[in-house]
């Protein structure tokens, strides 16, 4: 617990300075931590949460602590839009909600990055710096709440071990799924990180 303390200490002051990027080129991406706008969650959103909980991505982190980043401030003008969970290097990451693996990628910014969307399409999920993805773990795979995905690394920009996780509401209407709206769902985690088979 105090490795975690002096952790959150160091990053807030460097700040988390991950970013969605597209994952093909574009003139002017938007990206996580962008200036463009989040969605508050709606009184639907509440509903789905109640009825599909959101699990803490990071096992062995409950709810209570996951600090609340989702509108600070980050270099070059750009809003967070995300939560950052603070965890050691190679803590287990798993997935926070039944669904499917749309994409693994890399790039300069997230590291080594997931995309998935929840089983209604409702939600994508971006889980990035980590360490390595879990074995086995492909694109297109369906994986089931508490399933392990990767770890917990510093991929990418991060300057201390975490995973900076994010939630977009699905437009199905756009093709760029990575530039969705991003919805700040830290008050809907109700299930303490656990793998599936340790539960």
């Amino acid at each position: 617990m105090q490795a975690c303390s002096v952790a959150a200490f160091i990053w807030a002051a460097a700040g988390c300075a991950a970013s969605l990027t597209p994952l093909k080129p574009r003139a002017n991406p938007g990206g996580v931590g962008s200036a463009r706008a989040s969605a508050p969650a709606d009184a639907s959103d509440i509903v789905y949460f109640k009825v599909s909980p959101l699990m803490v991505p990071v096992v062995g982190v409950a709810p209570s602590g996951i600090p609340d980043s989702f509108n600070e401030a980050r270099d070059g003008g750009r809003i967070h839009r995300a939560s950052d969970i603070m965890a050691p290097m190679g803590t287990p990451v798993v997935a926070a909600e039944a669904g499917n693996i749309v994409r693994l990628s890399q790039s300069p910014l997230g590291g080594t990055t997931i995309y998935m969307t929840d089983d209604d399409g409702r939600f994508i999920y971006y889980y990035a710096h980590l360490q390595r993805y879990a074995n086995g773990l492909a694109e297109r795979a369906h994986v089931s709440r508490g399933d392990l995905v990767g770890y917990v690394g510093m991929t990418g920009n991060a300057p201390v071990p975490h995973l900076h996780f994010q939630a977009m509401r699905r437009d199905t209407g756009r093709r760029d799924y990575w530039n969705s709206v991003p919805v700040d769902v830290r008050p809907f985690f109700t299930l303490i990180g656990r793998e599936n088979h340790k539960q």
